[in-house]
C-alpha cells in the first residue's frame, strides 16, 4: 500500500513491485509512506539561497499474510547541491537528484526485503 500517491512513490512502488513474485513461498505485505523535502542550507549576501539540500526518508511497515505487523524500517538518502541561476537547469538537476536518490532507497529496500526470514 502506497500511502503517498505521488510520481516518486510510484517509481519507489514499480522498482519493489518489479521483483515481486506471486508463487512466493514467504509472502509480506508493505505499507510505504514517502516524504521529500527540499531545504536551505545557505543563503548568499542577497538571502537568496545558494546551497540546498534534498532529503527523502521512506518508512516502511512489513506485515505477513493475515495482516500481522512484522517489522517498520526507515530508509533516508539525503543530497547537499549548489543552487544554479538557470531555473530550467535547476529543475532538470533536482529531477536528476531525486530519481538518484529514489533508486538509492529501492536498492536498499530490495536488499532490506531479500534479507527477512
Amino acid at each position: 500500500e502506497n500511502k503517498n500517491k505521488n510520481k516518486n512513490s510510484f517509481a519507489i512502488e514499480k522498482m519493489i513491485t518489479s521483483l515481486s513474485d506471486q508463487n512466493a513461498l514467504n509472502k509480506v505485505k508493505l505499507e510505504m509512506n514517502y516524504k521529500q523535502t527540499f531545504s536551505t542550507i545557505l543563503k548568499d549576501s542577497k538571502g537568496d539561497p545558494s546551497k540546498k539540500k534534498l532529503s527523502i526518508a521512506v518508512s516502511l511497515v512489513v506485515k505477513n499474510e493475515q495482516d500481522n505487523f512484522l517489522i517498520n524500517k526507515n530508509f533516508s538518502e539525503e543530497f547537499n547541491y549548489d543552487v544554479q541561476s538557470n531555473k530550467f537547469n535547476m529543475a532538470q538537476y533536482e529531477e536528476s537528484i531525486t530519481n538518484n536518490l529514489n533508486n538509492k532507497i529501492s536498492n536498499d529496500i530490495i536488499f532490506f526485503l531479500g534479507t527477512l526470514k
